[in-house]
């Protein structure tokens, strides 16, 4: 299966019922219009030289002009390297580079912002396009019938074709390329077609988080079922919440930090938000008590998956009945986890020496099964160095319950070791995230002579309401966790980094208090 399959195998091309509607640019295309956008522009490639897996990336803010170049790519075999507009330039030359990509997809917004793209790369690189119009191909005049036979389709040989590379977080350094494969993203809508079962009525999906990443990958399952697929590029809060009112929005995937936003609008009960199906949110630990506000406000549609650019964003599945069950029945801790283990996946809990550990114990989670990356791209030793005997590591310290539901613990490189006992700021964040004055935070060790580490909060407060002072954060946190686990510094800044996925950069803000200490952050 190739990317642009999910479009051609779609009921919606023969029935014609679902489009591709993109608010900011004022197109909406049939899923016809849509293959022939992609025949048409993957001729165009053809001509410039593309080839079967050759590295084509895009880059460009959400649009449905940009779904077409990416259906464009898979027509000819290509291998897609989609690039965030929120990334610097030099973040995304570096992915350019590592990906030997042939040539990439550009908007004009992106030129116009971004002029040293010009002067970087010869003429013959650049695809140039905008929202209306992609290589020539103008795309409101397109025919709403099959005008032109799929002749020009590539299909790679073998049973395990590359189909894409993503990049990983590389929230603490460069990141690297994962090889995401046929068999990776049949087995990922395979498990979304199974634990997010559809009726037979096609839904509407929205796209407002970067369609570079779970946004727009998750929609493809959706694309596949016929779904309408609506574009906006960014969340303004009460622009979103029109919007899945106004376009009866049944699939919706954020990232918590924007779920918060959409909690801290004031305009959040004027909307109806009775045709949601699912809110999917992933990408970062979301607080207890801002998932029973979410719940409050949207109804029982949230449902949280586990994965990663390595392991692709479903490895568990936390669902609406989860959600509810935890509620009804005051089981917090199932509202912490991240779900039960999908079909399809393998999931253990390993110590150092990737030994298995019992119920209970925490260590690093470890992923088996058709869902893995192939492989870091040109990196070998790099991915060996997370394999052995089909497991792969993930990074993440978790541990499974009696249920079997699992549970993050943090990132293995964020623990804070603090008068020698290991912190882990997840905890903490997790209890800061439920005070009312809180909009988000993140806590670090700080360089300490007497304890090694000093557990510090910074956080970031909702806008217009009462501030708490230091030592109210402070007590806050004690009086529920002790004083080893507590903050010993809290410090509130206008706005946390956040990466172009939405999640706090803990490496900035260690910067800020590292940076004279002479050691690693």
């Amino acid at each position: 299966m190739r990317l642009v399959d999910f479009l051609d195998e779609s009921p919606a091309v023969r029935s014609g019922a679902g489009k591709f509607i993109d608010l900011d640019n004022e197109l909406s295309l049939s899923y016809r219009q849509m293959v022939n956008a992609s025949v048409q522009i993957a001729e165009v490639l053809r001509e410039r030289g593309v080839k079967s897996q050759d590295v084509v990336a895009t880059y460009a803010p959400n649009s449905v002009a940009a779904y077409c170049c990416i259906f464009a790519i898979s027509r000819l075999g290509a291998v897609w390297l989609p690039l965030n507009v929120r990334n610097t330039f030099e973040a995304n030359q570096k992915q350019i580079a590592k990906s030997g990509a042939v040539k990439f997809f550009v908007d004009d917004t992106i030129l116009a912002s971004i002029p040293q793209i010009v002067d970087t790369y010869l003429e013959d690189k650049l695809l140039r396009f905008n929202g209306q119009q992609v290589l020539g191909v103008e795309l409101q005049a397109l025919a709403d019938e099959l005008v032109m036979p799929l002749t020009l389709d590539v299909k790679p040989e073998g049973e395990n074709v590359l189909l894409n590379l993503f990049a990983t977080g590389g929230t603490t350094g460069d990141s690297k390329l994962a090889e995401w494969s046929s068999r990776s993203w049949e087995t990922l809508t395979a498990i979304q077609d199974e634990v997010m079962p559809e009726p037979d009525i096609p839904g509407s999906y929205l796209v407002s988080a970067p369609m570079t990443h779970a946004a727009g990958v998750a929609s493809f399952a959706t694309i596949r079922q016929g779904a309408s697929v609506v574009v906006m590029d960014g969340m303004i809060p009460d622009r979103l919440l029109r919007v899945i009112q106004d376009y009866r929005v049944t699939h919706l995937f954020l990232p918590p930090t924007a779920i918060y936003m959409l909690l801290a609008d004031p305009s959040i009960r004027d909307f109806d938000y009775s045709s949601l199906r699912y809110f999917w949110y992933a990408a970062a630990p979301m607080s207890v008590d801002k998932l029973k506000e979410a719940i409050a406000a949207f109804g029982p549609v949230m449902v949280q998956t586990y994965g990663q650019a390595e392991a692709p964003m479903i490895c568990t599945f936390l669902s609406a009945e989860d959600h509810v069950y935890a509620l009804e029945n005051d089981h917090p801790e199932i509202l912490r986890s991240c779900g039960k283990v999908c079909p399809h996946v393998e999931l253990a809990i390993l110590d150092d020496d990737w030994q298995p550990l019992s119920v209970g114990e925490e260590g690093e989670i470890a992923v088996k099964g058709n869902l893995l990356m192939k492989g870091y791209y040109q990196s070998p030793a790099a991915t060996e160095e997370i394999r052995r005997d089909g497991w792969q590591r993930t990074g993440d310290i978790g541990f499974l319950d009696e249920r079997g539901y699992l549970s993050i613990v943090d990132r293995k490189r964020d623990m804070i070791i603090s008068g020698g006992f290991n912190v882990y700021p997840s905890e903490i964040e997790q209890l800061i995230w439920g005070h009312p004055a809180i909009k988000d935070c993140a806590v670090i060790g700080v360089p300490d002579e007497k304890w090694g580490e000093q557990v510090t909060a910074v956080v970031e407060l909702k806008a217009n309401v009462q501030a708490p002072d230091e030592q109210e954060i402070i007590q806050f946190c004690k009086s529920r966790l002790g004083s080893v686990k507590s903050p010993k510094q809290v410090y509130f800044w206008d706005e946390l980094p956040r990466s172009p996925v939405g999640k706090v950069l803990k490496k900035e803000i260690r910067k800020v208090f590292w940076k004279d200490s002479g050691r690693n952050i």
